[in-house]
């Protein structure tokens, strides 16, 4: 059942007063250093902007599941109904992983990518946003000490917010990234129960250990499926939608 700690509480509860902060400081950043509005983060909702942020949420969520359901299939470890989850726990962790996506768009995708963008260009500034988020993860997943756990976060985390902060650049609004960045997360750890830190939620495996291995063709496939499937098919996305190209 995805329970909370008590003090696990407390630490989410300040996510939201980091949110506040982040907007003070946001607002007084454009304002002072490039003489915008806060508009400029594409914050303000209409028609396109909800699109962008639906299709955003939906298609990692449809990725995710075609990928956990066929690697179960083949593993013979089949995904199960976390019998006791109650609809809390749901609310609990979905609003969990709202705070957190709010809380890191707004800080690598926000303000700081729209300067860097003004001051040192579209690309560069893809590349700066992305290696910050990776190395952000180091400290929040406590990963020092182990150097291919680092360099396989890095890797998973740096791609990722490549493509968010590619979503801002291309839309110049904060509803697609956010969409693909809370897609994922909600698909990894509420319908799938990848995370420890909100514990085991709607679906888990039948067995703890899969009792099959596929044949090398098949856990080939799926090993490079899992590194660079989501990235590849995201940029592809990004770049041929018009969509998803468009600002408003």
């Amino acid at each position: 059942m995805g329970v909370y700690k008590t003090n696990k509480f407390d630490a989410y509860r300040k996510y939201m007063l980091g949110i506040l902060i982040e907007l003070v400081i946001s607002f007084l950043l454009l304002k002072y250093v490039a003489g915008q509005d806060i508009e400029v983060l594409g914050l303000k909702p209409n028609k396109l902007r909800i699109t962008q942020l639906l299709v955003g949420i939906l298609w990692p969520i449809v990725f995710y599941c075609l990928y956990e359901f066929v690697l179960a299939y083949f593993v013979h470890n089949p995904y199960r109904l976390n019998q006791p989850y109650r609809f809390t726990d749901f609310l609990n962790s979905a609003g969990y992983v709202l705070r957190t996506v709010a809380y890191e768009e707004l800080i690598f995708r926000g303000a700081i990518l729209y300067l860097l963008i003004e001051k040192i260009g579209g690309q560069k500034a893809l590349l700066f946003s992305a290696c910050a988020f990776g190395i952000y993860h180091w400290f929040s997943w406590q990963a020092f000490g182990n150097p291919l756990q680092m360099l396989f976060i890095f890797y998973t985390t740096a791609t990722a917010g490549f493509l968010f902060a590619m979503a801002y650049l291309q839309t110049r609004s904060m509803y697609l990234q956010f969409g693909l960045h809370f897609g994922c997360n909600f698909a990894t750890m509420i319908i799938f129960s990848k995370d420890k830190t909100v514990g085991a939620q709607w679906l888990v495996k039948s067995f703890s250990k899969d009792p099959f291995v596929p044949i090398a063709v098949i856990s080939i496939t799926v090993l490079i499926i899992h590194f660079i499937g989501f990235q590849l098919f995201t940029y592809w996305l990004l770049k041929k939608s018009r969509l998803l190209n468009r600002k408003k």
